[in-house]
């Protein structure tokens, strides 16, 4: 069964958890050769003009062979290429994109992947037009998202915009991309073992919503991936689709829980923080993914150690009464410069500091210690496990080995802060365990 038609599918069963599970992703093409069907699905959407946004890098991979393919067939286009090497997703970008969109054209294809993809769906959105994204990498989860993720006064914000009608992930084009890429795929799918349980965790802590069906959707994609990643060094057309298709699966995952969880955790907001610093201090980040991989092997080993705790009733309260917010506040500040302030601004309306909260959490926790180990024993796989793949693909295991020398004490935990979200580093600083890191 083709991706869309199981998703479809999918969307058509009634759900216990009370949601209607629903895309806007209207179509998904993904085969060799994929890119030809493009003339096909114009017509598709009644579009007269495309509008063709790449950079100088994606332009080669497969943007020129789009134009070819409609000047073939005699479609008229106008298309814009940044000539930036190493394009950033920003305030410069979008406005570059829409100087140069042309106001006769009637639908918006981007070539690429992450960059974008963001920038091309902010562009169709404020177009109000249709908007397919030819994958140029199996690199990331947001090719089915509807939000950009983007730097905006110096800060990294998700900011709504386009979901694509049309996703067309080539195989010869997607299993020809920079081996990082390949990596960073795989490495945003097994993020999804910590966010699946973590989702879980979340319900039983804080009452989150969470729907079972759409995790096992993500959990299924994330078997195939896994099962396949000793494909992927040899670029073997079964692995690279299976990524591309998890990621897909990732991003519309998302779209019927109507909230980011079944895709992201923690180990995503390691990710962030790297980027936040990267904003504010130049230091060194890397592609998403592969910091997404790389703290994903971290947090399995955290996980691990969440294992061996005895919950202590007095030593949480007594850590959470000693704990000094004032003095943590400009420690954040110091550690990540502007991006601390919205941190800061949600915790006004948040309260998670709450000595009141925080006890009525600690019960919850203290009540249902057993399920959460049982959660974090059947979705988290052990650290060996991870860093057998990780081996596998020939990824980094270590953020030493990508140039990050951010304090990773400090990183995970500024994780807590940064959305409205329960994660590893809120359970352990609800139970006063946060020291077990340096265990």
């Amino acid at each position: 069964m083709e991706i869309k038609e199981y998703l479809d599918e999918f969307s058509k069963l009634d759900c216990s958890c009370g949601k209607e599970h629903k895309t806007c992703v209207k179509d998904i093409i993904v085969k060799s050769g994929a890119i030809n069907d493009i003339p096909i699905l114009i017509n598709k959407f009644n579009a007269k003009k495309p509008f063709i946004l790449a950079d100088v890098n994606t332009f080669s991979i497969a943007g020129k062979t789009v134009l070819e393919i409609l000047d073939e067939q005699n479609i008229v286009y106008s298309h814009y290429v940044f000539n930036d090497k190493y394009l950033e997703p920003d305030e410069k970008a979008v406005g570059s994109a829409i100087m140069h969109f042309d106001n006769a054209c009637d639908l918006v294809i981007g070539v690429g992947s992450g960059v974008i993809n963001d920038i091309g769906k902010i562009l169709a959105k404020t177009a109000k037009l249709p908007y397919f994204i030819v994958a140029t990498a199996p690199s990331m989860d947001g090719y089915a998202s509807s939000t950009s993720s983007m730097s905006m006064d110096g800060l990294k914000v998700s900011l709504n915009s386009k979901c694509a009608d049309v996703i067309i992930g080539d195989i010869d084009v997607l299993k020809n991309a920079p081996l990082k890429m390949l990596q960073a795929g795989l490495g945003d799918m097994l993020a999804k073992y910590i966010s699946i349980a973590e989702w879980k965790i979340a319900k039983e802590i804080v009452g989150e919503y969470y729907c079972e069906r759409v995790a096992e959707l993500v959990r299924v994609a994330l078997k195939t991936c896994v099962e396949n990643a000793s494909g992927l060094l040899s670029r073997d057309e079964v692995a690279v689709k299976a990524v591309f298709e998890g990621l897909v699966i990732g991003g519309v995952a998302m779209a019927f829980a109507g909230v980011s969880r079944p895709a992201s955790g923690i180990e995503h907001y390691f990710s962030h923080v790297f980027d936040m610093r990267g904003l504010e201090f130049n230091s060194k980040v890397d592609l998403h993914g592969i910091q997404c991989a790389v703290a994903t092997l971290l947090c399995a080993k955290l996980y691990e150690k969440v294992l061996s705790i005895t919950p202590d009733k007095n030593k949480a309260l007594a850590y959470a009464k000693a704990f000094d917010y004032t003095k943590y506040k400009k420690q954040l500040k110091e550690f990540l410069g502007k991006s601390a302030d919205t941190m800061i601004a949600l915790e006004k309306t948040e309260k998670k500091y709450c000595k009141r909260k925080h006890k009525k959490r600690l019960e919850i926790i203290l009540s249902k210690w057993e399920d959460i180990i049982g959660i974090i024993k059947a979705e988290i796989p052990s650290a060996s496990e991870v860093e057998k793949v990780l081996t596998l693909i020939g990824a980094p295991k270590t953020f030493k080995e990508l140039g990050i020398d951010a304090d990773l004490y400090r990183t995970f935990l500024a994780t807590k802060d940064i959305r409205d979200k329960y994660v590893l580093s809120r359970l352990l600083w609800d139970l006063g365990e946060t020291e077990i890191f340096y265990d």
